[in-house]
């Protein structure tokens, strides 16, 4: 149970700013449909997407080492899958910046 809930609590502590970054890029997604001339509104938000996975994943590790130091094992468990998922897009995202 305490899992569930440690799990839950890191979900919508994530899921909120996922979710602010998803209506603000159909907002602007929609008016640079309106414009004359697009502008390539996509890279703005997958630099927002980075930054803003690459301060959740440190913010996570952080985390996870606290709660691996207080032996709060259940709590740490829940960092790990998160941890795993933003991993995948800040490391192609990084890729595609170096490249």
């Amino acid at each position: 149970m305490k899992f569930i809930k440690n799990f839950l609590i890191r979900l919508l502590i994530i899921g909120t700013p996922l979710l602010v970054l998803y209506g603000y890029s159909q907002a602007v997604f929609e008016a640079n449909r309106k414009k004359e001339h697009p502008t390539d509104a996509g890279l703005g938000i997958a630099y927002l997407l980075f930054i803003i996975l690459a301060l959740m994943i440190t913010g996570l590790i952080t985390d996870l080492i606290i709660r691996i130091r207080n032996k709060q094992y259940a709590a740490a468990a829940s960092d790990l899958p998160f941890i795993i998922l933003f991993l995948i897009p800040v490391l192609y995202i990084l890729y595609q910046m170096k490249s």
